[in-house]
């Protein structure tokens, strides 16, 4: 008769068991995946604040914190924008709700700003900061708006 004898079998589980609680919470730790998955999507919303820019004609401010990010524009004056005041109307996504979104509670944002995006698509208040989102790095181009995640 051949096979495996039960105590083979709970020898065999009983290894797996180890080797699982050891190795299994490797598995399971999800801040990297986290913390690109921000970057990613504070990337794609800087690019479409740099769209919205440059379609709309009107400045953009972006600004990012440990709470989160949003987009807001100067109020609308007619058919267009004001010219100068503080930026207090929220950009809407396609879908009509507020550009702006929350971290994951474990991806750390070391760096965090404001840039705004004039109507040409560069950067028009300064020297943008380079976002820091664990050990990934937002950078926003000066000249260009060209925005990159390393």
């Amino acid at each position: 008769m051949r096979g495996f004898t039960l105590i083979e079998l709970l020898a065999c589980l009983l290894i797996l068991a180890v080797l699982a609680a050891i190795g299994g919470s490797e598995f399971l730790d999800t801040q990297p995946f986290d913390q690109r998955g921000y970057a990613d999507e504070v990337a794609a919303a800087l690019r479409y604040a740099q769209g919205v820019a440059v379609a709309s004609q009107c400045n953009v401010s972006f600004t990012i914190n440990a709470a989160g990010y949003s987009a807001k524009q100067r109020a609308p004056a007619g058919n267009t924008c004001a010219a100068a005041g503080a930026y207090t109307q929220p950009v809407a996504r396609s879908d009509g709700t507020s550009l702006a979104g929350t971290p994951p509670a474990d991806a750390n944002i070391t760096t965090g700003g404001t840039i705004v995006f004039g109507s040409s698509g560069q950067v028009t208040s300064g020297t943008p900061p380079t976002l820091t989102i664990g050990s990934i790095k937002v950078t926003v181009d000066p000249n260009s708006g060209f925005v990159t995640v390393q």
